[in-house]
This record gives structure tokens, sequence and C-alpha cells, in this order.
């Protein structure tokens, strides 16, 4: 019986294949995000693409014909079915999560350089000084900031929206401050100056020790090789011991 029904419902999906690849056709808004993080253009039939390995996984399920056990078959076949939909998603979702740690930790090492430029120049003049000293993973924002306000340095919504697609609460706040420096008289604007000086400090010494964390982090791991070899080792010298003994027996 749940053979019968197993190949049913396979049929039935079989038949709404056409209507499932138009549904995955529509980009979702996680997409729209990692897009722009990863600047990479997904195609609208992206989806439909991963949807496709899916097809070819589902026909594992016809092992229940000569299999036992019927509901392992299943698992497994929605397992990889599963497995292979999701797999590319959540490796462009680590791509990006990698760049947004990156830009987190780069970002206060940059501002603190914008920092020694403003104290001779306009912030305007400050960011396309910045552009020989940015590093790559914020230049493309950096070097769209800089066309921006040198249109318009009156508009809030050019610093605000600079990186905005990280939502790092951080560079969102430092934007604020630049623009309040870049548009409120110099004593409103030292004060600024003297918060970002603090913010900054304290910002770059966080990214410095969880920069060094994820460093010890690789090494422990790194370090634990060498006892798992030995247990591995140990294991097969104890099983080699006791199939002897059973051959001696």
């Amino acid at each position: 019986m749940e053979i019968i029904i197993t190949l049913l419902i396979l049929g039935i999906w079989i038949l709404l294949d056409k209507k499932v690849e138009e549904l995955l056709s529509k980009k979702t808004i996680k997409l729209n995000r990692i897009e722009q993080i990863l600047r990479v253009d997904l195609n609208e039939d992206w989806n439909v693409k991963r949807y496709l390995r899916v097809k070819y996984c589902r026909w594992f399920v016809i092992l229940i014909l000569i299999s036992e056990n019927v509901s392992l078959i299943i698992f497994l076949t929605v397992f990889l079915c599963l497995f292979v939909y999701e797999l590319p998603y959540f490796k462009l979702k680590q791509q990006a999560n990698r760049k947004i740690q990156s830009v987190r930790y780069h970002f206060p090492i940059y501002l603190r350089q914008v920092q020694v430029l403003l104290q001779n120049n306009t912030v305007v003049k400050s960011i396309e000084l910045s552009l020989d000293y940015v590093p790559e993973v914020l230049f493309e924002d950096i070097k769209q900031l800089n066309e921006n306000i040198k249109k318009d340095s009156l508009n809030i919504n050019h610093y605000l929206n600079c990186m905005k697609q990280y939502n790092l609460p951080e560079i969102q706040r430092s934007m604020k401050w630049l623009y309040r420096y870049q548009n409120f008289g110099y004593q409103d604007a030292y004060h600024q100056f003297n918060r970002m000086l603090v913010s900054t400090s304290k910002w770059l010494r966080q990214a410095r020790i969880e920069k060094k964390n994820e460093s010890i982090q690789v090494y422990q791991w790194m370090g634990m090789l060498p006892l798992v070899g030995v247990t591995f080792v140990f294991i097969s010298a104890m099983m080699s011991v006791v199939i002897s003994l059973f051959e001696r027996g």
C-alpha cells in the first residue's frame, strides 16, 4: 500500500512540475539582498535550475520497488531532494556572510583614514581622496558614495544608502555623523568628530578581537586533528586484536 501511495504522489508531482517552476521563477527578498551584497545578478530561472536537480533526485524513490525498507527509501529521497535544492542557496548565503564580516572588519580601519583626511578637508574631498586607500571590499560602495555626494552633498539619503545592504548599524551611524560633519557648523562638527573617534576606537578593537578569536578557533580545530588520528589508530589496533582473538578461538 505504501508503495502505491508513494508512486501516486510521484506521478502527481511530475504533472505539477510546470506550476512549481512558475512559482519558483520569482525571486525572493532573501535572494534580492544576497544579490546586493555579492553584487551578482541571479537570473529569474535560478530557482528553476535548483529545482531541476530535485527532479533528477526524486527518481531515487523508485528503489522502494526492490527494497524491503520502504520508509527508509522515502526518507532518503526527501532528504536528498531538500539537500540538492538548498545547497546552492546556502553556498551563496555563506559567501554573503563572509563579505559582511569582511566589511565589518575593514570599515572602521577605513573610517580612521577618513578621519585623518577630515582634519584638513571637507567630507566630500576626504571621501574622494580616500579612494586611493579604501579596501577592495568597500571600493564600489565608497566610489558610488563619492559620485553621489559630489552631485548633492546636502542629500542625507546618499549617505544612508551607502552600504545599506549589509544592515550594519555601525556603518549607518558613521554615515549620519559624516553627513552632520559636512552640513552643520564647525562647533557641532568638532563634537561629532570626537564622537566618531571614540566609537571607531571601540569598533576597531572589537573587530580585531573577533578576527583573533576566529583565527584561534581555526588553530584549535587543526590541533584536534592529531588527537582524532591517534584515536582512529587506537580503535583500529583494538579491532585488530579483537578479530585475532576470535580467529584463534
